[in-house]
């Protein structure tokens, strides 16, 4: 393989990479453990915005899958010790919210539910809020892998 064509397959690859960044990150999901119950936390986006609608969809599982049972219980928005919502559900299997923060900074998910009479207190799901305005988010691992690449064409 010729040097050129060594250069153009590793400038495809890392094109490549570079767009398939932001599909992986585009929504998160976290897991919770409360005794037998699992606890799955999906967001989108992964990091939400000051301003904007986030979409928060919360299952409830064991090791059998999504559970058919119905549950009861609270979900709370905590930002330091104050409670910035609170929400009150009775659901089977699946949660859905859409919530809109209105300050940047670190927040914490409670959801303590009960299913047949036991209560479940998982512990918290914590996030990040981003004010888009004030500091546009910058991809740090994509600006690295760019110097890399250029360093590295110099290099050569």
């Amino acid at each position: 393989m010729t040097k050129i064509n060594k250069l153009k397959l590793t400038l495809l690859i890392a094109i490549i990479f570079i767009f398939s960044i932001p599909i992986s990150f585009s929504n998160g999901g976290c897991v919770k453990v409360a005794d037998d119950v699992f606890v799955q936390l999906s967001a989108v986006p992964i990091a939400p915005k000051v301003n904007e609608p986030a979409s928060f969809l919360i299952s409830f599982g064991n090791n059998n899958g999504l559970l058919d049972k119905r549950i009861n219980g609270t979900l709370r928005i905590v930002k330091s010790v104050n409670t910035i919502f609170e929400k009150k559900f009775d659901v089977q299997g699946i949660l859905s919210l859409k919530y809109t923060f209105k300050d940047a900074g670190f927040y914490e998910m409670y959801i303590d539910f009960m299913i047949n009479g036991k209560d479940y207190h998982p512990e918290d799901f914590a996030m990040e809020v981003v004010d888009s305005r004030k500091n546009p988010a910058k991809n740090i691992m994509l600006s690295n892998i760019i110097r890399k690449f250029n360093k590295k064409m110099k290099n050569t």
